[in-house]
């Protein structure tokens, strides 16, 4: 009877002190250093900054936190974040697709250009891609990606009309990079690559006839002052990621991995739902038609390609699909059919591709 209940003593002992010391073994106190998207950015007010000072500190009770610096306070230019995360250089950041694809022509594929006509379809897209990139930034980049960032959409700011596709021949128009210029180029004008900040000036001093960027950064930067012309024809979605480095994520404990998975889930459903907002008033703003909300009042006239145009653009956004595959491998490819393929009804041929590169 003694040892029953000397047994039954050193249980309920053990059970108060594991109850006592489960919280802080589930998410012991932790600060990440994190690097976000564009200080300047809507989203990056809005949800970013909220995020990281107050949502995930209350989800875990106070015990994660995060210090949080926009890209441009670090000096950081954006092609360089998935080597910083794999060498613990920055512990969390976010990236763009396009910025790091140097990297990995396989990153591509989350955005391929004109592929995504509205943000429904670049978030089913982004959706279906996502666990072919988690595994391949894993594997060959030593990153574990935790969410997906969407910004508006990136469209034709121009300083005269374009009623058609055939009206941006022979233009000269900003690009931000090799995806951009693509379908720039595919679409008969001359891509050039220029900085954000040099846009206004290289408009007014005619070096550049148009700039792409999105909608709502347009609109920030005050682009429809020197730009009266909207052609809203989304050459990709400016896709971006948060990510974390894998050798830096496997020192965490397995209840603070599963509160940062279930965390990031809940930062990358609030970006895509506010993008989608801010995307939607920014047309409205842009051109002075509708419930102008966030960003500024103006009056630029905006056009779209037609039904016609864009039976046309597809047939030129398949052509860049593919040449995007041969960069890829037929692998690479391969993975693209059975998951963005699958979800949007279209397939990419795999007859002349290369397995070399994948």
């Amino acid at each position: 009877m003694k040892l029953q209940l000397l047994h039954g003593v050193v249980l309920f002992v053990l059970g108060c002190a594991f109850a006592a010391s489960s919280p802080a073994e589930e998410h012991p106190t932790l600060q990440l250093n994190v690097i976000g998207g564009g200080s300047h950015n809507y989203s990056f007010r809005t949800v970013e900054r909220p995020f990281w000072s107050q949502t995930l500190p209350a989800a875990s009770d106070g015990k994660v936190t995060a210090r949080l610096r926009g890209l441009s306070e670090t000096g950081l230019k954006g092609p360089e974040m998935v080597r910083l995360l794999r060498s613990g250089a920055v512990e969390v950041g976010m990236g763009v697709f396009a910025f790091v694809a140097g990297d990995d022509p396989a990153f591509e594929g989350i955005d391929l250009p004109g592929m995504a006509a509205d943000i429904d379809t670049a978030r089913s897209i982004a959706n279906a891609y996502k666990p072919v990139l988690q595994q391949r930034m894993a594997e060959r980049h030593g990153v574990k990606l935790l969410a997906t960032v969407p910004y508006t959409a990136q469209v034709f700011f121009c300083r005269d009309a374009v009623e058609s596709l055939d009206d941006l021949r022979g233009r000269k128009v900003r690009v931000r990079g090799r995806n951009m210029a693509d379908l720039v180029n595919a679409l008969g004008a001359s891509p050039i690559t220029l900085p954000f900040a040099e846009v206004v000036t290289a408009m007014q001093t005619g070096v550049i006839d148009c700039a792409v960027t999105g909608i709502g950064s347009g609109n920030a930067a005050k682009w429809y002052e020197v730009a009266n012309h909207l052609y809203n024809l989304p050459v990709d979605w400016s896709l971006g990621f948060y990510g974390i480095g894998l050798k830096r994520w496997e020192q965490l404990p397995g209840a603070t991995q599963q509160l940062l998975l279930e965390q990031a889930q809940v930062l990358e459903d609030d970006l895509w739902q506010e993008t989608a907002r801010e995307n939607r008033y920014a047309l409205a703003c842009n051109t002075g038609v509708g419930d102008c909300q966030i960003h500024r009042p103006a009056h630029m006239q905006a056009n779209a390609p037609s039904t016609e145009e864009r039976q046309h653009l597809h047939e030129t956004v398949m052509k860049i699909a593919e040449t995007w595959g041969q960069r890829c491998g037929t692998d690479c490819v391969e993975r693209w059919n059975a998951t963005v393929g699958k979800t949007i009804g279209t397939r990419l041929d795999t007859a002349h591709m290369e397995h070399a590169n994948d």
